[in-house]
């Protein structure tokens, strides 16, 4: 089954994939449609508080696809992003997905597979309703994700990202995803950060005894025009404990904004 006849029937099976951008965790930078500081929420609380909210201005966007935990460490990415890029940061809320299946690892790959199928098909949905906001600039949407998001914004088949950012997901099969390929063109600015020490997605975890695994993506990244991978030494599935995450995400955003 091709990816676009998957996600048409995932959208079809589960109810209110609206809901994931209804409640969306955003940021939007002070000064785009007259705000005088920067908002950090929810989609829904913002046109509450702003409901004639207009911008002739369009910004650089960051669609993020958060853990399975929820927005969590993502929160220090919104903060980053908005503060320090000035660009607008969109979060769909994957929990609001009726029926919306789980798991607790280690689990089978039918298990695992139906869940990413979810975050794949919200990333379709979410891209479509984003491009249509206020302030979006539709030639900027990076997209990125963390862990269980990582690996959907790895995947995710599009030519139309001006560049992608995967953190705490090593881009390579293993336990979680047999059979990876990168859904990117090799084109297309790709940024991966993990930990050497991560309890999930490392070479020496028990999770992955049975799989090849390195705990990079170099094999599937090494073909990429303009990829970087980051290994941070010492470091465990939570990235942002260490300092150079903060620069290594506002830099690779700052580069390939397109003018």
């Amino acid at each position: 089954m091709s990816m676009n006849k998957s996600i048409k029937k995932t959208l079809a099976k589960y109810e209110n994939f609206e809901g994931t951008f209804e409640n969306a965790f955003i940021g939007v930078p002070a000064g785009l449609g007259g705000l005088t500081r920067d908002y950090f929420g929810s989609y829904d609380e913002f046109h509450r508080l702003y409901p004639d909210f207009q911008s002739d201005k369009k910004v650089p966007t960051v669609l993020y696809m958060h853990g399975s935990s929820g927005l969590y460490t993502g929160d220090l990415y919104r903060h980053y992003i908005v503060e320090e890029v000035g660009a607008i940061f969109f979060a769909p809320n994957s929990h609001q997905i009726k029926d919306r299946p789980t798991y607790r690892s280690p689990a089978t790959q039918k298990e695992y597979r139906r869940v990413h199928k979810i975050r794949v098909a919200e990333i379709s949905y979410n891209l479509k309703r984003l491009k249509k906001l206020n302030g979006v600039d539709n030639n900027n949407i990076f997209l990125m994700g963390n862990s269980e998001g990582g690996l959907a914004a790895a995947i995710y088949k599009s030519k139309e990202f001006a560049g992608r950012i995967v953190t705490a997901f090593s881009c390579e099969s293993s336990y979680f995803y047999t059979n990876f390929t990168l859904g990117s063109p090799k084109s297309e600015p790709f940024l991966n950060i993990l930990g050497t020490h991560d309890q999930f997605f490392s070479k020496k975890t028990l999770l992955n005894r049975r799989y090849k695994i390195e705990g990079h993506g170099i094999d599937s990244l090494k073909k990429y025009h303009h990829a970087k991978i980051v290994i941070l030494s010492n470091t465990q599935h939570d990235i942002t404990v260490n300092p150079y995450v903060k620069d290594e995400i506002v830099s690779f955003l700052k580069m390939w904004i397109r003018e």
